[in-house]
């Protein structure tokens, strides 16, 4: 198989462990390491548990416009105004989901290295998330 068909499963898998293990567990979010953790669907309530959690960072994926399964509920710009009460950064890296380049990867990884930690990462079920951080990860692009 070709890196791409397996990097395509892989997301596949992900987002259907993602969805469900959000579902299963009613939890906020997922750890990853002891810098980052990941959620799911956003709404105002879930992010300020999540700002009062913690975390010194956000860097949401999921795009403002993106259609799917479930409707963004809450934009950028307010989980921006939230964030900022807090003095907790936003950084919007918007990715289609099933399309993570290398470019995206390494912009992660940037965000990764100079934010302050621990970082949040959002997007609709937590899985383009993972998998940016697992590939920034395995190509040594991380400080950790």
């Amino acid at each position: 198989m070709t890196k791409r068909v397996l990097l395509t499963l892989l997301y596949c898998l992900c987002l259907t462990c993602s969805a469900d293990f959000f579902a299963q567990n009613d939890i906020l979010s997922k750890t990853l390491n002891a810098q980052v953790s990941v959620a799911g669907q956003m709404t105002t309530d879930k992010f300020q548990q999540l700002i009062k959690a913690g975390f010194k960072s956000v860097i949401v994926n999921r795009p403002d416009q993106e259609q799917g399964n479930t409707v963004n509920t809450v934009s950028v710009a307010q989980l921006r105004q939230i964030a900022e009460q807090s003095q907790v950064s936003v950084i919007y890296q918007p990715i289609l989901s099933g399309k993570i380049s290398q470019t995206d990867v390494i912009e992660f990884a940037k965000y990764y290295n100079e934010l302050p930690k621990p970082i949040l990462m959002v997007c609709r079920s937590g899985s383009r998330s993972s998998i940016l951080f697992n590939q920034a990860k395995s190509q040594g692009l991380l400080n950790e």
